[in-house]
């Protein structure tokens, strides 16, 4: 019943590019991009989705040296860490075989990948100590991973609904109504009921997982 309340309210955002996840790496937030703007005022705004790479292939550093094989402890040749890309037609993917003195390996994909920072992890200088961060502390630790001050400054969290230029959409409670959304990408709510009952059936489809690389554990 309009008025009721119930409704399901999603905030959508203009994207620039598929949204969600890239072989099987999921977005985790968007870079902004003034578009439209005269005389500098900015009329519109439009996002790039940003994924983890979850698998990217870093040669182990033990006291300070990068092993070539495996020694005879069993230490690992190589351990994988994350780096943050965007899809972006037009440019060739970012490949860093070796840089300064540690080896990287980042995936060829088509789409070909952007990358926008170096390999991080757990351990890394700018990563926070803590362990369980909240969704906005965790946006602000992937920032400071990208590469530029550019793009730190244009990064927003997969949740942040207070940044500018987001469509609400609200969609009524009527008997029969089917919504499909993207539950990562679309921040999502229902409004309080304040009259009669709402009833709702959700589920999910879930892609596949990830099967561990070839040189995992190597």
């Amino acid at each position: 019943m309009t008025g009721s309340g119930g409704e399901l309210r999603a905030f959508c955002r203009n994207a620039g590019g598929w949204c969600g996840s890239s072989d099987g790496n999921l977005q985790v937030g968007w870079l902004r991009k003034d578009i439209n703007a005269t005389n500098q005022h900015v009329l519109d705004f439009e996002f790039d989705p940003i994924f983890l790479d979850s698998w990217v292939k870093v040669e182990a550093c033990v006291d300070g040296k990068y092993h070539e094989e495996s020694d005879e402890n069993g230490a690992m040749k190589w351990r994988p860490m994350s780096a943050l890309y965007r899809i972006k037609k037009g440019n060739r993917s970012t490949e860093m075989r070796r840089n300064g003195q540690a080896g990287y390996e980042f995936h060829r994909q088509d789409p070909q990948r952007e990358y926008l920072s170096q390999p991080f992890g757990p351990d890394s200088p700018t990563w926070p100590s803590q362990l369980n961060l909240e969704p906005l502390e965790f946006a602000k630790a992937l920032a400071l991973q990208l590469s530029n001050k550019e793009f730190r400054d244009n990064f927003i969290g997969i949740e942040d609904i207070s940044a500018p230029s987001i469509d609400i959409i609200d969609v009524s409670p009527y008997a029969g109504t089917l919504v499909l959304f993207d539950s990562v990408v679309v921040p999502h709510e229902v409004v309080e009921v304040k009259g009669g009952q709402r009833l709702a059936v959700a589920g999910w489809f879930h892609e596949d997982q990830q099967a561990f690389p070839d040189w995992y554990g190597t």
